[in-house]
């Protein structure tokens, strides 16, 4: 049986992740939603805007950033530690 080396986390994302692309453009839509969005909720808060919204539009805002960016990751490092291209030959 051949030892395939375990490829790259951007190699694998962009050949072989069913969505690894839209994924990439997902996350830098989240981030410049993210940088757009802070100062709105912010100028709202100045003028009486209740907290406990403010608070969830960051959640949301952050949120889904974070998850878009860490979801494939942790998919990635999950086949590295049960050795996936060398027992499957993937």
């Amino acid at each position: 049986m051949k030892n395939k080396k375990n490829p790259t986390y951007l190699k694998w994302l962009f050949t072989e992740h069913k969505r690894g692309k839209l994924k990439v453009l997902l996350t830098i839509i989240g981030v410049i939603q993210s940088c757009y969005i802070t100062p709105l909720l912010i100028e709202e808060c100045n003028y009486g805007m209740p907290i406990f919204p403010a608070i969830m539009g960051f959640i949301a805002s952050y949120g889904f950033t974070i998850g878009i960016t860490l979801q494939p990751y942790s998919i990635y490092k999950r086949l590295v530690e049960l050795d996936w291209w060398n027992k499957f030959g993937n």
